[in-house]
């Protein structure tokens, strides 16, 4: 099992921890991690746009002028993309197809991106995420003790996601996002820089994500 080295809310190091060679030391698996983060933006991407082509657009289809003798370009229907009103060449049309992935698959993708960040050194485990008062300034500096670096992602548990404190001190780091584990994505670990879980969180993980692998 990899081993990390667990530390308190204030950066002090306090020990060792296991983590579970299921998720964190799984196979990585690049090609499907990708596939999970192309779901997830596919999943998060609105393209309900949709325009009308030249053979929907409601006008005449009469010939707009005669073929010869104007001097003019020969023209048919007034719909052409050319004219205002007309159709519109190469547009959007509507919702497509979204890509899905089975709950399998984005598990065992969740699982790989883990494994690759564990591989990084990117994750780091502290006993318990806690703050005494609403204060972003000391949260800040609480990661800064820690050693969070980039864009940090911290796993939670249940009641600690649920610390209205801790919500709000952390909410206008425009770099941090706050989760409750195990209710994140690929996307999600894959563009962190550093992952930081409390025990209750990696608790929450092993049990709904390491008993399925």
């Amino acid at each position: 099992m990899p081993e990390v080295a667990l530390y308190d809310a204030q950066g002090e190091k306090v020990g060792q921890v296991e983590l579970a060679d299921e998720i964190f030391a799984a196979k990585v698996n690049h090609a499907l991690i990708h596939q999970a983060v192309v779901a997830v933006e596919w999943a998060m991407a609105q393209d309900s746009a949709r325009t009308l082509r030249r053979s929907e657009v409601r006008l005449t289809k009469a010939k707009w002028y005669r073929q010869k003798g104007t001097g003019r370009a020969r023209h048919g229907a007034q719909s052409a993309p050319l004219f205002v009103g007309g159709g519109v060449a190469h547009g959007p049309s509507g919702p497509r197809r979204r890509p899905k992935l089975t709950r399998r698959m984005r598990r065992q993708a969740l699982m790989a991106a883990l494994s690759a960040k564990m591989h990084d050194g990117a994750i780091m485990v502290v006993d318990e995420m806690a703050v005494e008062e609403i204060s972003t300034r000391r949260f800040a500096a609480q990661l800064e003790a820690l050693g969070a670096e980039g864009r940090v992602l911290i796993l939670l548990g249940a009641d600690e996601a649920r610390d209205e404190k801790l919500y709000k001190s952390g909410r206008n780091l425009p770099l941090l996002v706050m989760r409750e584990a195990p209710h994140i994505n690929a996307r999600e670990v894959m563009l962190a820089d550093t992952i930081i879980i409390s025990q209750a969180g990696l608790a929450a993980l092993s049990e709904k994500v390491g008993a399925h692998a």
